[in-house]
């Protein structure tokens, strides 16, 4: 495939480190030029810029430009900001608020590398602020005070991001409605994505809200149980599995999974979505009753703390770069980083010691 050359500046911004790459968009961090016009005008943003295959096509701009006009009006301490969006000539792009950190998929493989995985009342918490975000674009009106019936469709751990200093943020609102008409006609698009839809949403374009809460569920089973839940060889046997949506309960799998959690989850993943909960608020509420289940009230420094055990490297990597282009912008000088910071993660050799007891659980057991 032909690379991408992405210029020196898009809009107001200037165009610096490249930071994450994904199927239909690359990532790169941006510095606003000139004064701010907004409150929430940040001087460091995330940079979205949509792949040439897909920017060129007028079907595709047509349907995430209708999006995203939706998507700029959500504000929710739990969904990444949309800033503004626009065209380069004939680049496709969007300025989002700039979370450094690292996705939840990332959050769970590192666990897996240190034979660990994630303590249950930390998964419900984090699980209860996707809920809340999820609920808030659920809940999205028009001019007129109608719901305009918004849905994610791409709820997944990839989508999720955990901040070093313990937000979360859920990403790609408006990519991902586009992202599926697309795929109507475009083959491949959406290879690899039925493992986290709801049964509904693989047969049909026509899902409501609930259809993210089963996605939500799948989320949170997967890390919980530290395994795959409808994920098999092929895109057909997983449809296949996801039709059937045979979810086995993690109290016969995991060695002492709390059965309210299961509860939660055995809820949200009926097939039948009259069957799941009505809104994700409502799963919110319980998943936070969850996470108080061992006695403990967590919070962002909580969430914080994981990330920095499991990522010290990364932080004090993505921290440099910030470093660099706050430098930059002093004294004028141009950045030398242009590589991306998404690389595998990096597992220290003394990560055992950074880890305070009881942060995470032992995936040795059952």
């Amino acid at each position: 495939m032909q690379r991408q050359e992405v210029p020196e500046r898009l809009g107001r911004y200037q165009v610096l480190a490249k930071i994450g790459e994904g199927g239909m968009a690359s990532v790169y961090l941006g510095r606003r030029l000139g004064p701010a016009i907004a409150e929430d005008d940040d001087t460091y943003v995330a940079l979205k810029v949509i792949k040439d295959e897909f920017a060129h096509r007028e079907d595709f701009v047509a349907m995430f430009l209708d999006e995203v006009k939706i998507v700029a009006s959500l504000r929710n301490p739990s969904i990444v900001r949309l800033l503004e969006f626009g065209q380069e000539g004939k680049r496709l792009y969007c300025a989002l608020e700039l979370v450094m950190g690292q996705s939840l998929w990332r959050v769970w493989d590192a666990c897996k590398m240190r034979r660990s995985r994630l303590r249950y009342d930390w998964i419900a918490w984090v699980g209860a602020r996707i809920a809340e975000g999820l609920h808030v674009a659920h809940e999205l009106r028009d001019a007129a005070g109608n719901n305009v019936g918004f849905v994610h469709r791409d709820v997944s751990p990839s989508n999720v991001l955990v901040s070093y200093d313990g937000r979360i943020k859920i990403i790609d609102f408006g990519l991902a409605k586009a992202q599926h008409r697309l795929s109507k006609t475009t083959a491949g698009v959406m290879k690899g994505k039925y493992a986290y839809m709801a049964p509904e949403q693989a047969r049909t374009s026509s899902v409501d809200r609930r259809a993210d809460v089963f996605s939500l569920g799948v989320t949170l089973w997967e890390i919980s149980c530290d395994r795959r839940l409808f994920k098999r060889k092929d895109d057909v046997e997983t449809l296949i599995a996801l039709d059937a949506a045979q979810v086995p309960d993690p109290c016969a799998l995991v060695w002492g999974y709390p059965r309210p959690l299961w509860r939660v989850l055995r809820r949200a993943l009926r097939k039948e979505p009259d069957k799941r909960y009505a809104t994700a608020l409502d799963m919110a509420r319980e998943l936070d009753a969850c996470a108080t289940l061992e006695g403990r009230t967590l919070g962002s420094p909580d969430i914080a703390k994981v990330l920095k055990a499991l990522f010290p490297l990364e932080a004090e990597r993505d921290a440099a770069l910030l470093s660099e282009a706050s430098t930059s912008l002093e004294t004028g000088a141009p950045m030398s980083i242009r590589t991306s910071v998404s690389s595998p993660a990096l597992v220290p050799e003394d990560w055992k010691a950074a880890l305070p007891p009881g942060l995470l659980n032992d995936r040795t057991k059952r």
